[in-house]
């Protein structure tokens, strides 16, 4: 008896230093944003400034529609329908059932915020199983062609054509990643899979607002917070290369404004198909009660951004484009010579290769 107490007593002392150590983890990050707020508060306020306009200036009017009727699409069950025929290449793919497929068809489609929040409410529904959705979550990260089309290539390279590439290019990175991702988790399916037929029309409606506002909100406040980091990061940073890079890895479109005319187009799609940590954030907040493994998403949308950065490279091997939007020449739009075809598809396969040594070392 003796014996077990003492055991159990240094048990408790160690989850008491767990906990302990837990706690100087998270004050230590918040110690340091209160520092940096109070030390670069007008960098601060101008970000917050920034993402602000630009939230209601671009966000909004261009994904608040559509988030209001995937959310519908989900609800009323239309989405579960009209995939059915989709079934067998989904679950040849991905591994997933047809609703699984609804929602990378709606990412693709809507952007960013659409797959996470799709995956949760489908779950919700009891139309997928827990792990179905979580690995659909996984795979439905993307931009949509509004984004990539009219944002990117009209706006800031001055060529539609060169957005419709990085929309082939991403299109191809989501199925490839989504690939990998139905062969290295696992998942049960559901075995008796409620499917919503009939919905009200104004609970419809009512909750589909619902939805979009709540994920809007929590989109916005991603993209302002992390505006705020960048202004900091411009203030500090001894280069503006590396302001560059991280306004990418933190946040994708104050990240391609920054480098679209400066940069490597297969660079830019790398960090499309990344993502950026506040669209990370957005998937988070959009999945409720969804659990995932953080590390190994991360993972995932680091292999999507090296596929989608190959396939963008590629198909401007296939489709030279005019290199007139970027300055006075009219040169041909090609990738730099230091890259090659061979080296792209061997980053592709090397990222292949190493999410399946981590699949068979859990199997082990």
């Amino acid at each position: 008896m003796k014996m077990i107490a003492y055991i159990l007593s240094v048990s408790k002392m160690k989850i008491k230093k767990l906990f302990y150590f837990r706690k100087i983890i998270v004050i230590i990050p918040i110690a340091v944003g209160c520092v940096i707020c109070l030390k670069y508060t007008q960098e601060c306020a101008d970000g917050i400034k920034k993402g602000i306009l630009f939230c209601i200036e671009v966000l909004v009017p261009s994904l608040y529609a559509f988030m209001a009727l995937s959310s519908a699409v989900i609800r009323s069950g239309v989405a579960v329908s009209l995939t059915k025929p989709l079934g067998k290449l989904s679950r040849f793919l991905f591994r997933l059932p047809p609703s699984g497929s609804a929602v990378i068809l709606l990412s693709i489609l809507g952007g960013y915020p659409v797959g996470a929040r799709c995956s949760a409410m489908l779950f919700e529904q009891r139309s997928i199983s827990r792990s179905d959705a979580e690995k659909a979550a996984n795979i439905a990260v993307c931009a949509g062609p509004g984004f990539l089309i009219n944002y990117i290539g009209s706006a800031l390279l001055g060529n539609r054509q060169l957005g419709i590439i990085l929309l082939c290019a991403e299109i191809t990175g989501v199925v490839v990643t989504g690939v990998i991702v139905g062969r290295t988790m696992r998942s049960t399916p559901l075995p008796h899979p409620h499917h919503t037929t009939e919905n009200p029309s104004h609970n419809l409606l009512i909750a589909s607002v619902t939805d979009a506002s709540r994920a809007t909100f929590h989109m916005c406040g991603m993209v302002v917070i992390c505006t705020a980091m960048i202004a900091v990061i411009e203030k500090i940073s001894p280069d503006e290369r590396i302001t560059d890079i991280a306004s990418a890895i933190i946040e994708i479109t104050e990240g391609c404004h920054r480098m679209c005319g400066s940069y490597p187009l297969y660079l830019i799609a790398f960090f499309i198909g990344f993502g950026g940590i506040s669209v990370h954030l957005q998937a988070y907040a959009g999945m409720g009660d969804l659990h995932i493994n953080k590390g190994l998403f991360f993972q995932y949308r680091i292999i999507q951004g090296i596929i989608t950065a190959a396939a963008a490279y590629s198909y401007l091997m296939i489709f030279p484009v005019d290199q007139g939007v970027f300055n006075s020449t009219d040169t041909e739009l090609t990738v730099a010579k230091s890259a090659t075809l061979a080296g792209s598809a061997a980053l592709v396969l090397s990222s292949l290769c190493f999410i399946g040594s981590i699949h068979r070392r859990r199997d082990q």
